[in-house]
């Protein structure tokens, strides 16, 4: 069971400070119970209510900083809530930082069904995001196995937005004078 109602206090205070967020730290540290309780455990939706979008996205960094795996009901509640430019990114980032979906994405299809829940929500944030190209700007931002895997997405699009993005990333590997060998990892 998710630890989410007893801690919110605590979260809410480690995300506008420091010595909190240590205190959150060591609580988890020294208790394995709590750390297995807010690490690991999946959240569900009744306590989405505990936390408002902002001091979600700093616990799901958090938790990812402890080790701890991507949780699908903060990604859907986060998705929901990201209407700034700023709320997208970071959560793009969050998904394209995740240790295991970096694991898993070289090796990763564009146009493949996956079980990894970073993967799946990657692939279908490139294919339903109109914005293709803000989506490309975040991937080339973080730069990262993950991000390579979204760029393979879009770039494997069969329609005007991935005629668009292609076109864009050659033109982005042209002015930086990037090798062939990166273009193929974007899958171009």
């Amino acid at each position: 069971m998710s630890l989410i109602g007893i801690s919110a206090e605590l979260i809410r205070r480690a995300v506008v400070d420091e010595g909190y967020s240590q205190d959150l730290r060591d609580a988890i540290a020294a208790d394995q119970g709590a750390r297995q309780g807010l690490v690991y455990e999946d959240i569900v939706e009744d306590e989405l209510g505990w936390l408002a979008p902002s001091e979600w996205q700093w616990f799901a960094h958090w938790r990812q900083s402890m080790g701890g795996p991507l949780d699908e009901t903060i990604l859907r509640h986060l998705s929901l809530a990201a209407v700034t430019r700023y709320a997208r990114f970071n959560l793009r980032g969050l998904v394209m930082r995740d240790q295991r979906t970096n694991e898993l994405a070289p090796q990763a299809e564009p146009r493949e069904t996956h079980d990894d829940l970073g993967l799946r929500w990657l692939a279908a944030e490139a294919q339903t995001v109109r914005d293709s190209m803000e989506v490309v700007r975040d991937a080339l931002e973080h730069a990262t196995e993950a991000s390579w895997f979204t760029l393979r997405v879009l770039t494997s699009i069969d329609d005007e937005r991935g005629v668009k993005v292609r076109d864009e990333l050659r033109e982005f590997a042209a002015q930086r004078q990037l090798g062939t060998e990166i273009m193929h990892r974007w899958g171009m």
